[in-house]
């Protein structure tokens, strides 16, 4: 892998120009709060000053009071302006950042893989996971990979999903909040077929504000589902940290071989969110959460090249999750 100085050789002098006015334009997002708290609190000590000056001179037969307090809101709703119209929108400098950054880097660190800042996924296709218990009634679909992992050809989606969760009440069903996810999934093709369809989630919640409460949601769908059972491997780290179901108890171990088992552990360590995953027919899925987008511009770090050397990392780490969860 190339050092962190010899990424940036990568960008024509044209798209160097262009991540220099990105890294300006994200300077000036991480100062906005400051200028926000600079003019809201002059124009409340303005207008609160100019009303005091009126109160004083009510008696006096004089506009100029009214006209300070006039001058005073519209100098208040001017700094308001400026701030909403003069900096830039910070979806718009991601999203340029992450369209140049995936045309530069995967070419070069995912050699035969294709990249696009958008993507069809469909309900169906993630139904077919088994790893999400709801219809999403909302898809935000983001970043999009494919290409090969040794034996096996992978598809890396970047989504959102906001769904209602569904819950039973007295053998009634009632709606109770929303179900989100925002992470990866991968559907890797396989060229064996697996003889049992397999359901791997975690055991334990790894943020505790609402990042990783879609596993828990949809193991229980199995947890309460006669055709599928759980399953204890006997592997005690595994078993601690993975709830397992399947369709045949018998064949499941056809699928979660030892080496199988030490990747997906392996797998989940990579990673501060949920991670789950699925075995079907020829397919491999997986659905790792995260609380922040891992390929994004991060406010508090400079676009350049150790960002840069940071997201080519992580494009190395995605063939590597398809090779590990298939372990072709």
């Amino acid at each position: 892998m190339p050092t962190p100085s010899s990424i940036l050789s990568l960008f024509s002098e044209e798209e160097k120009q262009l991540l220099l006015k990105l890294e300006k334009q994200r300077i000036a997002l991480r100062r906005k709060p400051f200028w926000w708290a600079f003019v809201i609190g002059a124009g409340v000590l303005l207008i609160a000053g100019s009303i005091l000056i009126r109160e004083f001179k009510k008696y006096e037969n004089s506009e100029w009071p009214f006209l300070v307090l006039l001058a005073s809101a519209f100098l208040f709703f001017a700094g308001v302006a400026w701030i909403i119209f003069n900096f830039p929108d910070p979806k718009d400098v991601s999203w340029k950042y992450k369209k140049m950054m995936l045309r530069r880097l995967v070419p070069k660190f995912l050699p035969g893989w294709v990249s696009a800042t958008s993507h069809r996924l469909m309900n169906e296709d993630i139904k077919k996971s088994g790893l999400f218990s709801n219809k999403a009634n909302r898809i935000a679909r983001e970043d999009y990979l494919f290409g090969q992992s040794g034996k096996v050809v992978a598809e890396v989606y970047q989504i959102g999903l906001e769904a209602p969760e569904t819950k039973r009440w007295k053998g009634k069903k009632s709606e109770g909040g929303a179900n989100h996810f925002y992470g990866f999934f991968y559907r890797v093709h396989c060229p064996v077929i697996f003889p049992c369809d397999t359901w791997i989630f975690p055991l334990q919640r790894k943020f505790d504000l609402g990042v990783d409460n879609w596993a828990g949601v949809s193991e229980e769908r199995y947890a309460h589902n006669f055709s599928s059972k759980k399953i204890i491997t006997g592997d005690l780290e595994f078993d601690g940290l993975f709830s397992v179901y399947a369709t045949n108890p018998e064949s499941v171990f056809v699928i979660l071989t030892a080496s199988r088992r030490q990747n997906l552990i392996q797998v989940n360590r990579l990673f501060s969110a949920a991670c789950a995953f699925s075995y079907t027919e020829n397919k491999v899925y997986a659905m790792i959460g995260f609380s922040e987008d891992p390929l994004d511009i991060n406010i508090k770090k400079e676009i350049g090249e150790t960002l840069l050397h940071c997201h080519a990392e992580e494009l190395g780490r995605m063939r590597g999750v398809a090779a590990l969860i298939s372990a072709l």
